[in-house]
Parts: structure tokens; C-alpha cells; sequence
């Protein structure tokens, strides 16, 4: 039985912690609630679907974590530096695994960096791919991507989820399977903006194809695969986020289709993270950067900082100059 840390006590921290509880699980929460009904019921009141077994338990204090085999992160994308900072938390033999999505704002980096940059261990992996905690919690079939420097360190990884409806497949792509990720909670709020304006199912379908090319762009720029792009983490996560009002982002962008004057710190105090909102701001600080052409990301960002209404902004994407489908 491996020794095996989580850091966050949220939905996905939760899904993650019913999945490897063939293991010793300790789940950091920082919510004294949460880790009250886990120790005591065994039960995440965030996650309906969540009843643990003996093997796992959540505390407040990491001190132990940094003797675990296995740490897997499932925080928030901008408190992960924070987080890995301001605790001790690994040692240098230890596996990290990836499992949150976004890119951090006041560096630009992907969340790989990140670690790299404020963990001991160098020993990173990235999960990614389609997958709603609350189905995960089910044990309803997912498959997703688990991208690891050698297949020596999948292997080692994938023998914790013994789970045959939760099915890895291996990548040596750090890069690719993070930016499909991050960048399709993006376009999941441009999705929620189509489904509350009730523009149709042509629309969607254009939105999410182009923005699905928008994302390969991205990933060209910052060295990744073409292949991965086309993958679990990159079209498949994409596919499912824009599809499902599950998602936050999506929801979100439902939500605030029907506002003529959205304060969007209120709505987002109001619900959980929901990433796309920060993630398209550092996507725009390196699309600005690295000059890649990306017009529905910039729209979203208009509408999101710059107080652009979402019916200019469609105006806009349908009046630019026609041009080559498959044009870089």
C-alpha cells in the first residue's frame, strides 16, 4: 500500500482521493468543515458521490506530506505557488502529479513551471484529460492522459488507480497536455455565452472547432505536439467542457450572457473557481508576446476586462475578412 498526498480538498481533490483509496490517502483541505466530514463520515459535502473508506483521511497540517511517495495537486491554478511556498511539502524523491488546469497570471508559466520552480522534487507529471469529478466519483467510465518524462514513471503512477473504469494513457508531452487544459476553460465560457444567447447549434459547433484551432496554434507556439492537441487532454477535454453546463466555466458564460452589466467579482465570489476567467488573461499576455493569432480567446478577454459587450464582439468575429480555414 503506497503512502499518497492530495493537496485539495475540493471536488476533484475528492474524486481523485476515492480513486486511490486502495492506498493510505491524506487529503489537504483547508476548509476545517471538510476535513471534519471526512475524518468523521467519511463523506465530502462537495461532492455528493464521495464515501470514503478507511484508507483515507484529511488533515490541515502538511507536515507529514513531505514523506509520501506520491503527491497529486488538485488546487486552484493561482494558489498553487502559494501553496508549495509557504509549506513544506516534498522531498526531493517524491513524485509530483499534476491534476490541476490552468496557466499562472502573474508569470505566464504553465503549472508545470510552477512546481518545478517551488517544489524539491523534479519529478513531475501532468493528469489531463475529459473528465467531470462527479462521474469519476461514480466510477463511470473516463479515460484521460497522464504525461510523464518515461513510461518507467506512468507505469509506476498508473498502478495506483486500480480502477479498470478509469483508464490512463501515457504521454511524453508535458507541455501539450497541460495547454488543452487550460485554454478549453476559455473557450468553455465563450460556449456558455452561445448557449444563453440561444444562438444554436451551428454556433457552437463553429465556435468549438475554431477555437479548437485557436488551441493548436497556442500549443505550436509553445512547442507542443500536434498529436497530443488532437488527444484526451486537448480536443477531448474541449469537446466535453463546451458541451456541458457541469461545467463552471461553461455555466458561466451562460450566466452572464443575460447581464447587460455583469460585475463579474460579485458572480465570481458567488460560485466556485471558475478558471477560464484567469487563465485568458495570461493566455492573452503570451499570445501578445509570442504574436499568435487567436480571436475568439482576445473576444473573450474583451468581454471579460475591457467591458465589451458580447454582441459587439460577435459582430466583430463574423465581420473579419474571409480567409483560408486551415491559415496560421
Amino acid at each position: 500500500m503506497k503512502k499518497i498526498g492530495i493537496l485539495g480538498g475540493g471536488v476533484w481533490g475528492s474524486a481523485l482521493a476515492k480513486l486511490l483509496s486502495n492506498n493510505k490517502v491524506f487529503i489537504y483541505a483547508r476548509d476545517k468543515n471538510t476535513v471534519q466530514s471526512i475524518n468523521d463520515h467519511k463523506f465530502n459535502p462537495k461532492l455528493k458521490y464521495t464515501v470514503f473508506n478507511e484508507n483515507v483521511t484529511s488533515t490541515e497540517n502538511t507536515k507529514t506530506f513531505k514523506d509520501l511517495e506520491y503527491l497529486f495537486i488538485a488546487l486552484p491554478s493561482q494558489t498553487i505557488r502559494e501553496v508549495l511556498t509557504n509549506l513544506s511539502l516534498t522531498n526531493k524523491d517524491q513524485e509530483i502529479i499534476v491534476a490541476s488546469k490552468g496557466i499562472e497570471i502573474s508569470t505566464s508559466d504553465l503549472l508545470s513551471e510552477v512546481v518545478n520552480n517551488t517544489a524539491k522534487s523534479k519529478k513531475i507529471s501532468i493528469l489531463s484529460g475529459p473528465c467531470f469529478s462527479d462521474e469519476v466519483a461514480q466510477n463511470l467510465p473516463t479515460a484521460v492522459t497522464l504525461a510523464s518524462n518515461n513510461k518507467e514513471t506512468f507505469r509506476r503512477i498508473n498502478s495506483l488507480f486500480q480502477n479498470r473504469n478509469f483508464r490512463l494513457y501515457y504521454s511524453d508531452d508535458l507541455i501539450g497536455c497541460q495547454i488543452g487544459g487550460a485554454l478549453k476553460n476559455v473557450y468553455a465560457i465563450a460556449a456558455g455565452m452561445t448557449q444563453g444567447l440561444n444562438l444554436g447549434e451551428n454556433a457552437k459547433s463553429a465556435l468549438i472547432t475554431r477555437s479548437f484551432v485557436e488551441i493548436s496554434r497556442f500549443g505550436e507556439a509553445l512547442g507542443a505536439k500536434q498529436q497530443t492537441i488532437f488527444g484526451l487532454s486537448g480536443l477531448g477535454d474541449l469537446i466535453l467542457t463546451c458541451n456541458s453546463l457541469k461545467s463552471r466555466n461553461t455555466s458561466f458564460g451562460q450566466m452572464i450572457s443575460s447581464m447587460s452589466k455583469p460585475d463579474f467579482e460579485d458572480i465570481l465570489k458567488s460560485q466556485e473557481i471558475t478558471e477560464g476567467y484567469y487563465t485568458v488573461k495570461a493566455v492573452k499576455q503570451i499570445t501578445d508576446e509570442k504574436k499568435i493569432d487567436m480571436p475568439i480567446m482576445q473576444s473573450v478577454y474583451n468581454i471579460l476586462y475591457n467591458s465589451h459587450s458580447i454582441k459587439d464582439e460577435i459582430k466583430n468575429l463574423l465581420e473579419r475578412p474571409i480567409t483560408d480555414e486551415f491559415k496560421k
